[in-house]
């Protein structure tokens, strides 16, 4: 189609000004940067992705050079092919890490040929739904009473369910749940836990009992991803629903391994790091195969979060979108994020594509490192 050739290609990594936090009450406080991919259209339709840095080390701009590395195949092609480009990309890919990003190019042209086309990707996906409801996905605390606040914070922002971040020492996490859910026996607020790979078997199995009959959802990553045998028994040895962390796991056939070994009561990725749009369509429709759901971990900032809701609107199979609480942080650098509405749920931005407004000159003066295909 005339207009949709891809010209020009750009990465940045930034880092937002915002406190340093953790996500696992043992891990020192770290600072979220984020990885960004620009895709330009000859008609001037821009694209845009994201994924986090700082994450465990990971230094902003990591990505930056793989950018580079990428756009000598996408520039010059027609991203009306991005399904056929994006496994070409995938297929030559070298397997050391996630195919983040392969993941970003994938998104990037979605949202550009949604621009192009003047429709919501989320449309161009079928257009299940509108909205769905959002779990505010809180930070890791110290003490009991944090948490508690946490989730008054979040019921009185109209959020439906809260999933913590655990402290990771078991003896805490066990005598936490407990006062969550005690405290909030009388309201019909749910909740999540997630471990972020942290415990052993024994330390899971004895957790995942003492949710049992508790208004808790699921237990998310409590063993590494890679050790099938053990979320399969660990499945099997209690009630509530067992989640990867979805990090380093992806892929058809490690979903399909994980689920033939029955490891996971539901699946988990996310867009950003799984092959992109094209990959999370694929992963949403093996699952609801497998009559299981699939939480996408919309985590992250705008350009990752909208990648995301808009596979879990344009077609079925999530029940949540997963909200960085507070938000104020991950909304650094668009204009009209996800945002939580009156009811506890979440729509996309407004407009073709993606729908996001990045504030690209916020960025680039941000930009810790950068590239631009156009030199």
């Amino acid at each position: 189609m005339s207009g949709s050739r891809i010209v020009r290609l750009r990465a940045y990594g930034v880092v937002p000004p915002a406190p340093a936090v953790r996500y696992r009450g043992q891990d020192p406080l770290e600072t979220m940067a984020m990885e960004l991919l620009r895709l330009t259209l000859e008609d001037g339709s821009e694209g845009v992705a994201g994924t986090l840095s700082g994450w465990r080390g990971a230094l902003a701009g990591r990505l930056v050079g793989a950018a580079s590395d990428l756009a000598p195949v996408l520039v010059g092609q027609d991203a009306a092919h991005r399904g056929v480009l994006t496994r070409t990309a995938l297929e030559a890919h070298d397997g050391n890490g996630l195919p983040e990003i392969e993941s970003l190019a994938d998104i990037a042209m979605w949202d550009a040929w949604g621009r192009h086309l003047g429709v919501p990707v989320w449309q161009m996906l079928g257009g299940f739904r509108e909205r769905i409801p959002a779990y505010a996905s809180t930070q890791a605390f110290h003490s009991i009473e944090a948490y508690l606040d946490e989730a008054r914070r979040a019921a009185a922002m109209g959020y439906r369910a809260v999933k913590f971040h655990m402290n990771g020492d078991p003896a805490f996490d066990l005598e936490m749940v407990a006062t969550v859910a005690a405290a909030f026996a009388a309201s019909d607020l749910r909740f999540m836990v997630d471990l972020e790979q942290g415990y052993g078997f024994d330390q899971a199995v004895r957790l995942g009992r003492a949710l049992d009959g508790l208004p808790f959802a699921w237990m998310e990553a409590p063993l590494p991803d890679e050790d099938l045998d053990a979320y399969a028994e660990l499945n099997r040895a209690v009630a509530i629903d067992i989640l990867p962390a979805g990090n380093s796991l992806v892929g058809l056939d490690a979903w399909t391994r994980g689920l033939d070994r029955g490891a996971w009561s539901r699946l988990r990725c996310g867009v950003d790091n799984c092959g992109g749009i094209t990959a999370a369509v694929a992963v949403m429709a093996l699952a609801q195969a497998r009559g299981v759901p699939v939480e996408l971990q919309s985590f992250g900032h705008g350009p990752a979060q909208a990648a995301n809701l808009h596979v879990m609107l344009g077609v079925p199979g999530c029940t949540w979108f997963e909200h960085p609480f507070p938000s104020a942080a991950f909304d650094h650098g668009a204009r009209n994020p996800p945002a939580l509405d009156a009811e506890g749920r979440v729509a996309p931005p407004e407009g073709p594509g993606l729908g996001l407004e990045m504030d690209w000159a916020r960025i680039e003066a941000e930009a810790v490192a950068r590239f631009d295909s156009a030199g």
